[in-house]
């Protein structure tokens, strides 16, 4: 890979690319002032969408001719345009990917003939980048990755009232008069859960809490369930 990916399209048909600069992630601190106390509390922190800026080289590998770099600039500017912003894997990581990117801005080509270049800016509103898919039959595992992540289960019911997973002292609980082998759902970034496809959120228990899980190793529970599988996608700052 040796351009950009952006929305599933492959630019390295028409361009090589290069990471200019990609600005580490700060916090934007929430705080409030506390009487007598000089200065003010940290309460809490976000981290805000992240800027990356790429350059683009024109190199399709041959002589397009005059029309033919037309033909790539036009390709390449309905491939960069979505205004419903898109996937992005960058060409020093094409590991990992980035969700929910627009790109703000782009300057003008250096030169309109073959040694074409010219730089890209893109915001990542969600500047986690997200790197491989797990799934994890076991209740004992690592989760890869330096932040945390949303978990989905699917779970075979048993006969009974309830299914239930859970993560140390976090647990969501489907209350269900269940025959037995129905497939229950949990999304816990969605915080979405289905009983064979159907929508079941109303069978949450109220205690439920939708939990994430940290790097490093995990141990998980279940119950009313006799099969269950965990799958989620590591996580990267």
């Amino acid at each position: 890979m040796r351009s950009i990916v952006y929305n599933g399209v492959d630019l390295s048909e028409w361009c090589s690319a290069e990471v200019v600069e990609k600005v580490a992630l700060p916090v934007v601190p929430e705080t409030m002032v506390v009487p007598g106390r000089a200065g003010a509390l940290l309460v809490s922190g976000h981290i805000p969408p992240r800027l990356v800026r790429v350059r683009l080289f024109m190199d399709a590998g041959y002589k397009p001719g005059a029309n033919g770099l037309a033909d790539i600039r036009h390709r390449v500017y309905a491939a960069l345009c979505s205004a419903s912003g898109g996937t992005l894997r960058l060409p020093d990581e094409p590991e990992y990917e980035y969700h929910d990117a627009v790109c703000i801005d782009a300057g003008a080509w250096s030169s309109i003939f073959e040694d074409g270049k010219g730089e890209v800016l893109f915001t990542l509103l969600d500047p986690v980048a997200y790197g491989r898919a797990r799934a994890e039959t076991g209740t004992t595992f690592e989760v890869g990755g330096s932040w945390a992540t949303w978990p989905a289960f699917e779970l075979a019911a048993e006969a009974g009232s309830a299914v239930q997973a859970g993560c140390g002292g976090a647990f969501v609980r489907v209350e269900h008069a269940f025959a037995g082998g129905e497939n229950v759902r949990i999304d816990c970034e969605t915080e979405g859960v289905t009983i064979d496809g159907a929508d079941a959120r109303a069978y949450v228990a109220l205690a439920s809490d939708f939990f994430s899980l940290m790097p490093g190793g995990c141990e998980l529970t279940f119950s009313g369930c006799t099969a269950h599988m965990t799958t989620f996608n590591e996580r990267w700052l």
